[in-house]
Formats: structure tokens, C-alpha cells, sequence
């Protein structure tokens, strides 16, 4: 009997693929597996193991598939073709892979056969999974869409998205089945309740102008805005870890989902083949964002989808968080159509020293060191006052204030490390507060929860700041500026310091005055969607520290992503 060890080893002529970074060794070692259960012939073409090594590392570049007619996004950059061949031709690689029937199938031959784990399907290489996924999210929308069952609302920050979603809620609740009919949701914690934050106050403003009855405000605010895992009831040590499923589906009449476009594809599959039938279903999101760490751009294929046939989805054009002219709202119209050249005379119009304390600033930080200093000395004089006052904070108005005061100011970065990334932030502030910053828990030290927490409540993403309780003890303050929770250090889940974060953390988030930092040089962290993401945190002050080699490789470079959503739709 083979052991799994042998079973999982492949050709040592394919580790020059490992080498090149081409595929990981572990992907290698999975094919290796399946060609030994499925009996497979040893003489498989290496370009075939290449090809279902890179379908099973998707999952981690965010990809749904393998597209062969664009092959060459799969391709090292400094690759030794001497060594390695990558052929261009996409029929090359279809060849290769069609003749290891073994292991894959077309989806015209799936019933047909015993089950097999990846799909070739036109140009695209699919495991199983996401094939079917794909599938199913594409039949379920289509049929909603011609049913009318579904709305799909787009738009960027301050667009009015939240404003519509209010006036959605309370004609359900006012005409139909009441509040219990209805759910709200969002793909994190922290997203969830941004949502419900952002829907009290488009709810007030709506009863401030006469719109919206007051005792809307009340059935407005008690509905429960949770994660998506929630929505479905999901338990990881249950025999059936998603309570609500296509067997068993959720009670409501109508579901809001909000941030969309941090939703992966296996999670809207779960959720679409838990709707009850004819239910009601609004998808709400800026596709122009970051999309979901995981695989799948569900919501950019969508609005592709749209835009290339009848149009099906609603986009928001409203201009309440920017004013029109504004400079956040004039360079991220310019980024949003990746157009470099406008947005680069955008950028030189608007600005403005970083000592003017004008909207906006650009700054660069190879030859314009001054400017980098006196942003970084606004930095510090930020975080040293919020150690002052946290230290003097001792009442839920000192609270508010004192988080109301740590969102008028915050660093984002594209990166985590070096000195222009999260680390090197940190790292410059906490010197320059010097015996304030001593200890773990020092007083005014802005913390984020890095994992969601039941015991607590606490969500991923949550910023707090360190203060003394009316004991004098250290706690953790978290909420925003109209109602705070106090949390033991004891008590608080895993932190890390934020004088700055990532600008992937910052999604969903915005700040008074928002400094926006990206690497010296050209990286391939850097996009079209980060950077649009990282400036429209901005309500309304932005500062952007970036040579104008990373802007316009941000600027010129798409998220590109391998999926075939937009098509089957």
C-alpha cells in the first residue's frame, strides 16, 4: 500500500516552477494526490501539474479560476524561460490539461461522469467548488433579476446609499410584515456596525427634515445589523455548521446586505442559496473598493455584467460627503478611471503646504523631506495630545471626546513594514512620545481588535484608546462619539497599536483628516482600488505622502482578477 507521503511527491523537474515562484510546493504535493487516487498516468505534461498546482493556490491570490487566455498574470516576473517554459499560447495550456481526463471535465460532460476536481470550462480551469459556485450565484441572481426580486445599489462614500437603504427599511416596516421580517448585514463586525451607525443618522437626518415620522428612529436602530456568519447562525463545532442553508433557509422576507464588495464568492453563494423563496434581496457597495481577501470581485462582476447588457443595477451619484470641487471628490473621480495625467494636474491644482493645514496636501517623500517632517511632527502633536487627555479622561463625555478627537487624525499605509509602512509609523511615534508611550497599556495608546470576540462583543477592526476607569484602572474605550463601552485590558482580545493601520483595515472608515502613505517605488500591493480606498477616507482633509512613480503605477494598475461571474450573467 502507497503511503501518503509517497503519493504526495512530484517530478524534482517541477521544482524549478517552486523556484521561479511559479507554484508552492504544497499545491504540487495536492496534485501529486489527486493523480494517485484518480489513478492517473505518470506521464502527465508538467504544464498540466503547473496548471491545477496554480487552481489550488486561488484561494489565496483571490482568484475563483485560471484563466488561460490571460496566463501571463500567472507568470513570474523574473522568470528563466531557459529553465521554466510558460508558453503563451492558451491552447498550449488547454492541451495539456485536456488530456489528464482523469482529473477534469467539461461542464457540458459533468453529469456524465464520476465526479471529478476541476472543471475546464472555455479559456477558464476551475476547481469543482468554485465552479459551482460560480454557477449558482450566476442562475440565482439572473432569476431574481427578471423576477424583480433583487436591487443593487452602487455608489461611493457620502453617494446616498445608506440614505435609500433607510428609505427601504421603513416603507417594509410601515407596509408590509413589520420589523421582524427584515435583515440587515454586512460581510465583518466592524462593517455591521459602521452600518448601523451610519443608518441612525441618516435616519435623524430624515426626521430633522420632516421625512421620516420619530418613531421610526426607534425601530430603525433595534433591528440587528450582524456579520454575515451570524446572519446564517454559523457554528463552527456544530454537526451543521451553517444553521441556515438551501435545505433549511432563513425566516426573512427581506435582506440588506452593505459592503458587498468584501464579499467573496463562496460567502454570497452561502447566502443567496439561503434565501427563502421570493424573498427579497438589496446588495449595496462601492465596487471602485478593495475587494474581499478572498476569492472573488463578486461585486465589480456584477456592475461589469450590467454595464455590458440592460443595465440592472442603480448607481448613487450623490455628493453628500464631498462637496462638489472638493479635492478628495475631483482626484478620486481621476483614479477611479485610472486616467494618471488628470489626476496628476488634480493633484498640483488642489494643493496646498502641509503647514497651510489646507484640504489637501501632496507630499513627496524623496525630495520633499521638510513637507515628510512636518507631517510627521502633526502626527506625533496628534498622539501626544491624545495621551494627555486620555490621562485626564474620567467621565463617558471625556470618552466621547476623546474618541471623537483620535478619528479627527489617521495614518494609513499600503504597506505594513519599512518606514513608510504601519511599523515605521508607529515605531517614529511611540520614540517621539517617548516616556508617555512606556509600558504595554500606555494611557492614549490607540488600540485595534485583530479578531472578533463573542465574550466581549468586540469586532475585527474595532479602535479603542486606553484610559483610566473611575478607579483608576486601565481600560480599553471603544464606541464613537455618541456612546462608549469601557473593557478591561483584561478582557480585550488580541491589539495592535494604530497611531497607523493598513489602508485594507481602514475600509469603511473615515476621518477628519486622513494622511495617505505609499511606498517609494513601484510594489505590487499597489493599485487603482487601494489607493481610491485609502483617499476617500478623507471627511474632509486629505494628505497624500507618494512619489509620483507609485501614483501612477496605483493609478495605471487594476485589480485583476481571474473570475467568470460577469460572464454568466
Amino acid at each position: 500500500m502507497t503511503s501518503l507521503y509517497a503519493a504526495s511527491q512530484y517530478s524534482e523537474d517541477l521544482d524549478e516552477f517552486v523556484a521561479a515562484g511559479a507554484v508552492q510546493s504544497r499545491d504540487l504535493r495536492a496534485v501529486a494526490a489527486l493523480l494517485h487516487v484518480a489513478s492517473a498516468a505518470s506521464d502527465v505534461d508538467r504544464l498540466a501539474w503547473v496548471a491545477f498546482a496554480l487552481v489550488l493556490g486561488t484561494p489565496r491570490s483571490g482568484h475563483t479560476c485560471v484563466d488561460f487566455l490571460n496566463i501571463s498574470l500567472w507568470k513570474p516576473e523574473n522568470i528563466n524561460e531557459t529553465l521554466v517554459r510558460w508558453p503563451a499560447d492558451h491552447e498550449e495550456w488547454i492541451a495539456a490539461v485536456r488530456k489528464c481526463e482523469e482529473l477534469v471535465c467539461s461542464p457540458e460532460n459533468r453529469s456524465d461522469l464520476p465526479r471529478r476536481p476541476f472543471v475546464l470550462s472555455g479559456t477558464r480551469l476551475y476547481a469543482a467548488r468554485s465552479f459551482d459556485e460560480e454557477v449558482r450565484v450566476a442562475a440565482y441572481l439572473r432569476q431574481a433579476i427578471d423576477a424583480g426580486r433583487i436591487e443593487i445599489i452602487t455608489g461611493g462614500p457620502g453617494s446616498g446609499k445608506t440614505t435609500y437603504i433607510a428609505d427601504k427599511i421603513i416603507e417594509h416596516v410601515s407596509n408590509r410584515s413589520g420589523s421582524d421580517t427584515i435583515a440587515l448585514a454586512a460581510p465583518t463586525g466592524l462593517a455591521a456596525k459602521r452600518m448601523a451607525r451610519a443608518l441612525r443618522a441618516a435616519v435623524r437626518t430624515g426626521i430633522n427634515d420632516g421625512k421620516i415620522s420619530p418613531e421610526m428612529e426607534k425601530i430603525v436602530d433595534g433591528l440587528p445589523k450582524v456579520t454575515i456568519h451570524k446572519l446564517l447562525k454559523f457554528n463552527p463545532v456544530a454537526r451543521v455548521q451553517w444553521r441556515f442553508n438551501k435545505h433549511d433557509t432563513m425566516p426573512y422576507d427581506y435582506v440588506i446586505i452593505d459592503e458587498v464588495s468584501m464579499m467573496p464568492l463562496s460567502m454570497m453563494a452561502r447566502v443567496l442559496e439561503a434565501m427563502k423563496k421570493d424573498a427579497r434581496l438589496m446588495l449595496v457597495g462601492d465596487p471602485y473598493q478593495l475587494a474581499s481577501v478572498e476569492a472573488g470581485t463578486v461585486l465589480a462582476d456584477i456592475v461589469e455584467a450590467s454595464s455590458r447588457g440592460t443595465g440592472f443595477v442603480t448607481v448613487k451619484t450623490g455628493s453628500y460627503r464631498f462637496l462638489p470641487g472638493s479635492p478628495v471628490a475631483d482626484i478620486s473621480t481621476h483614479i477611479k478611471l485610472g486616467i494618471f495625467e488628470a489626476a496628476r494636474e488634480a493633484l498640483k491644482l488642489h494643493h496646498t503646504d502641509p503647514e497651510v493645514k489646507g484640504p489637501f496636501s501632496w507630499v513627496d517623500p524623496v525630495t520633499n523631506d521638510k513637507a515628510l517632517q512636518v507631517v510627521a511632527r502633526i502626527v506625533a502633536e496628534h498622539a501626544r495630545k491624545l495621551c494627555v487627555d486620555a490621562a485626564k479622561a474620567t467621565s463617558d463625555q471625556d470618552y466621547r471626546e476623546l474618541i471623537k478627537f483620535r478619528d479627527s487624525l489617521q495614518v494609513v499605509c499600503a504597506h505594513r513594514r519599512g518606514n513608510l509602512g504601519v511599523s515605521g509609523w508607529n515605531s517614529a511615534v511611540e520614540r517621539q512620545l517617548g516616556a508617555l508611550a512606556h509600558g504595554q497599556w500606555y494611557l492614549g495608546r490607540p488600540v485595534m481588535v485583530t479578531k472578533n470576540d463573542s465574550a466581549s462583543g468586540l469586532a475585527n477592526g474595532d479602535i479603542g484608546v486606553v484610559c483610566k476607569d473611575s478607579k483608576g484602572s486601565r481600560v480599553v474605550v471603544f464606541g464613537d462619539a455618541e456612546e462608549v463601552r469601557l473593557i478591561p485590558i483584561s478582557s480585550v482580545p488580541h491589539v495592535e497599536t494604530v497611531h497607523a493601520l493598513t489602508i485594507h483595515k481602514s475600509q469603511g472608515s473615515e476621518f477628519a483628516h486622513t494622511i495617505v502613505v505609499l511606498p517609494k517605488g513601484k510594489s505590487r500591493i499597489l493599485t487603482r482600488e487601494l489607493l481610491y480606498t485609502g483617499i476617500t477616507r478623507a471627511k474632509p482633509r486629505l494628505t497624500l505622502i507618494a512619489t509620483e512613480t507609485a501614483l501612477e503605477f496605483a493609478i495605471t494598475t487594476k485589480v485583476q482578477r481571474a473570475t467568470g461571474l460577469a460572464d454568466l450573467l
